[in-house]
């Protein structure tokens, strides 16, 4: 079964994620084959990436801070008294920093999982393996798109296909019926509504509901109104 990416796109959580493993890592150093030093090697790591973090983080707090003084120093009442103290910045010196340390703890991670005493246990207990994505059942299925129309009695479509094979799209007048009038298989995509009435301009609205191995899969989407000229 596929699963999510291990590493997070947000850098908080990739805060907690090395957070984690710092704190379990030393209990699977043994069954995993790591040397005292490599342990070492991993916590020091670890905790550069976490000091970088939390050392930024301060110094935004502080610069907040800093700018909020600096507008009492100008602008403060009652005029001449003492200001408050200034902000102080963080203290960034007590971590051994070095560069790259992102892909230096992903080359950490790939030795763990290529150590013969890995388990998946371990790769999730420690975070390093991505959950398994639980495809979604057909009651959860819905297409969410965006319709644009222009001239020429033309609807454009834009949305994710979810990994679907098509989407069939389906039309009604106002005051009628659903039939299908387009089936698409990527988007964008477009199609052509021909009025009741040639020539004039027409309302109505389109609905559309996913295609997999050539059967309709999940809901129908809600009604979008259009109006085709």
């Amino acid at each position: 079964m596929a699963k999510r990416p291990w590493w997070p796109a947000a850098k908080p959580a990739q805060l907690v994620l090395v957070q984690n493993f710092l704190a379990k890592f030393a209990a699977y150093a043994a069954a995993l084959g790591f040397t005292p030093a490599q342990v070492a090697a991993a916590v020091a790591l670890c905790e550069a990436y976490i000091g970088a973090f939390n050392a930024t983080e301060q110094c935004k707090q502080s610069m907040l801070a800093m700018t909020a003084w600096r507008e009492e120093v100008f602008y403060g009442q009652p005029e001449d008294k003492p200001a408050s103290a200034a902000p102080v910045f963080p203290v960034v010196g007590t971590v051994t920093y070095r560069t790259g340390t992102v892909p230096m703890f992903f080359a950490l991670r790939d030795l763990i999982i290529a150590s013969p005493g890995y388990t998946q246990g371990i790769g999730e207990d420690l975070g390093i393996v991505g959950a398994e994505i639980t495809p979604s059942g057909p009651e959860q299925t819905t297409p969410v798109f965006k319709s644009v129309t222009t001239n020429g009695y033309t609807v454009n479509l834009s949305g994710s296909m979810q990994g679907f094979d098509a989407l069939k799209v389906e039309y009604a007048r106002k005051g009628g019926t659903f039939s299908q009038i387009a089936f698409l298989t990527k988007t964008p995509g477009g199609f052509t509504i021909t009025p009741a009435t040639p020539g004039a301009a027409e309302a109505g609205h389109i609905r559309a509901v996913f295609i997999k191995k050539n059967v309709e899969y999940g809901n129908y989407s809600a009604d979008y109104p259009v109006t085709v000229s």
